[in-house]
């Protein structure tokens, strides 16, 4: 009895190294990519200016550049899901990298802004490609118990790599010129695809195998429903990810740096640094909130995040100095730091056991939607009504979807009660 006792807790901890040890891997693969990424932020207007761009038109141009991306972000999202359940999560974790590399080294050449977008689109294709593939993995890996705390290490290095990227990429493209900012992303994108073809295994079959992902009692019903994406709550958590997506990749991404630049007047270095500040911010208290959230519940810190998140981009247009500028990007951190990475959690807890990939990979998609929605309408929104606008309507929409989700959303951690015996 006593050898089957200390047999079954070799195996549990035989499998919680493995489990620690694919959430190392995926998160430093992730870095490596995210870093590259965020180098574009600070450089990418006036980038787009030296290619032949009218200043009138700036907005437009920068916000259909990042819309590209996101459009091939949700457009990939569910094959990508359908592909790591037909070959495996491998195959994604190593292959998106290298379509990422290619499209980096492609931008690098860029002569005119059409050859940008069609890099970006490619750029687009290999990140929702592999975040798909990682969070499926992180997701049948974990339980409810740890679920929230797993995903956050993900989002939290996804930060480390964007923390360090703008200010990087700013002063490097002030230095160096903007075009060293694409070959140094192609040299991490190169870095990713090492580490994914050395490092990471494939985790599907050992996953059955194993019996990794256990069921959990409270979300059976929900579970077995046909209608599973029609379920409010799964349309609730979608919306306020779409909301939230629309707010970084239209007002965090497209017009924060043009607030620095046109209000403040600031140099490239200085606004990377402020986009630098609201990563941070999210690094530090990401895995506070994926610890807190599957020890609460999802909900408060979905709501908590969203209002901050609110706030935060409100005050940017009220910036008056460059120091106000930064505590702007302090508490815009603070909100996603929060609430950003609790959604997927939430998705996670409920997602169909039966079809998880592609569960994942819908929501994924929904959400995607806002780096197309949020970079075209805040970018014309822009050049015809001028900055505050947008602002102050991005945040106004995530605002009304955080308080939606919170009064009618369900919450799908059961906190455990305390029995006096």
């Amino acid at each position: 009895m006593l050898n089957a006792v200390v047999k079954e807790e070799l195996a549990v901890n035989n499998r919680n190294v493995w489990r620690n040890e694919i959430v190392v891997l995926l998160c430093i693969g992730e870095i490596f990519l995210m870093m590259g990424l965020s180098f574009l932020s600070p450089i990418l207007p006036k980038f787009i200016k030296s290619l032949g761009i009218e200043a009138q038109a700036i907005g437009i141009a920068v916000g259909l550049a990042i819309t590209a991306f996101g459009a091939a972000r949700a457009i990939m999202d569910i094959p990508a899901g359908m592909i790591a359940k037909r070959f495996g999560r491998r195959f994604l974790l190593v292959g998106a990298p290298l379509v990422v590399l290619i499209s980096a080294l492609g931008c690098a050449f860029t002569t005119e802004y059409w050859q940008l977008i069609i890099w970006r689109i490619l750029q687009g294709a290999g990140a929702a490609s592999y975040s798909v593939a990682a969070l499926i993995v992180l997701g049948e890996i974990s339980e409810t118990s740890n679920r929230g705390l797993y995903i956050s290490f993900f989002w939290t290095a996804a930060l480390i790599g964007a923390s360090f990227g703008p200010t990087l990429g700013g002063f490097m493209g002030e230095y160096f010129g903007y075009r060293a900012v694409f070959f140094c992303y192609a040299a991490l994108a190169l870095l990713a695809v090492i580490w994914g073809y050395f490092r990471i295994p494939e985790t599907s079959l050992k996953q059955n195998k194993a019996q990794l992902r256990s069921e959990d009692p409270n979300l059976v019903e929900r579970k077995n429903s046909s209608r599973f994406l029609f379920n409010g709550n799964f349309i609730l958590i979608s919306l306020v990810a779409l909301l939230t997506l629309v707010t970084i990749g239209g007002t965090q991404a497209t017009l924060v740096p043009l607030v620095g630049y046109e209000y403040l007047s600031l140099r490239e270095g200085q606004v990377g640094i402020s986009l630098t500040v609201i990563a941070i911010m999210q690094v530090i208290l990401s895995p506070v909130a994926g610890r807190f959230s599957d020890k609460i519940g999802r909900k408060k810190l979905i709501v908590l995040g969203g209002v901050i998140s609110a706030l935060g981009l409100i005050m940017f247009v009220q910036s008056s100095s460059y120091w106000f500028f930064l505590f702007s990007a302090l508490v815009l951190g603070l909100g996603r730091g929060i609430g950003a990475p609790v959604p997927t959690a939430y998705v996670s807890d409920i997602a169909l056991k039966e079809n998880y990939e592609s569960t994942l990979a819908c929501f994924r998609a929904v959400s995607d939607l806002g780096w197309v929605i949020g970079p075209l309408l805040c970018g014309y929104l822009k050049d015809i009504a001028g900055l505050s606008l947008p602002f102050y309507l991005t945040a106004a929409m995530l605002f009304l979807i955080v308080i939606l989700f919170g009064i009618f959303g369900k919450e799908t951690v059961v906190r455990k009660e305390k029995f006096i015996r």
